[in-house]
């Protein structure tokens, strides 16, 4: 969808004019799955590779006793999970690009995955806050939870993209979506749906569904904010990312 001429994608988006199109959506999302299908089952199953090794080092290193609940217990699952947050923040950062420039017909291939690890501390840092607050608001009966979750999904890639500072990708992608809470919630609802076939396929279908949930949030985030946002005119240094 083309922005209006003197108006930027981002400018549609925060004054509510972007309408949302589930069908040409998907439509569009399958379109470009079918054509990039070598690539996404190759970024995937890395993906996949590379997270179920290190869990399995890791539990090694550790000596992570998985016979009895016990043993999971006095075990350092919370350094683990630290540690996988530091692998796989930058990977899933590459593979929501990998939707980004896809869905806005740029080149890119699974090199993507790869290409955000200069960024790991400040994608650690925005996972981890947006993690507390998600969790926060799943204290708060639930409804918190999901906004929080709801409203961040795009803060990832905006770091990633723009090279913006981690509470102003939080801040931009909240106010984008706060403007689009329902066609985001019935996105959310369709997704926990389709995520249900990858545990009934005994995670075979991680290789349809991961894609498309990329390609989806691909295509919304070039028509919402576009790309190449001028948020930064130079690329900052790891320090400026976490700054606000």
């Amino acid at each position: 969808m083309q922005p209006e001429q003197g108006k930027s994608n981002l400018e549609r988006a925060l004054n509510g004019e972007y309408r949302f199109d589930f069908k040409a959506l998907f439509n569009n999302s399958q379109d470009l799955y079918k054509s990039n299908l070598l690539t996404f089952i190759k970024a995937v199953g890395m993906l996949l590779l590379i997270g179920v090794a290190s869990t399995l080092v890791l539990m090694s290193v550790f000596n992570v006793d998985t016979s009895s609940v016990e043993g999971m217990q006095n075990s350092p699952v919370g350094m683990i999970d630290i540690i996988m947050l530091v692998i796989m923040s930058p990977l899933l950062a590459g593979f929501r690009m990998l939707g980004v420039k896809l869905s806005a017909n740029q080149q890119a291939d699974v090199s993507e995955l790869s290409a955000y690890f200069s960024l790991t501390l400040a994608l650690v840092t925005l996972n981890l806050l947006t993690s507390l607050l998600v969790q926060l608001g799943f204290m708060l009966l639930i409804l918190p939870g999901i906004y929080v979750y709801l409203v961040t999904q795009f803060a990832v890639v905006i770091l990633a993209e723009q090279r913006a500072g981690v509470i102003q990708s939080i801040i931009l992608s909240a106010k984008v979506v706060n403007r689009y809470l329902l066609p985001f919630l019935l996105l959310l609802i369709l997704f926990v749906l389709l995520f249900t076939l990858v545990f009934l396929t005994m995670g075979l279908a991680i290789f349809w569904v991961g894609p498309i949930y990329s390609l989806v949030l691909g295509q919304l985030y070039n028509d919402l904010f576009g790309t190449q946002s001028d948020i930064t005119s130079q690329p900052p240094s790891q320090d400026s990312l976490l700054d606000a």
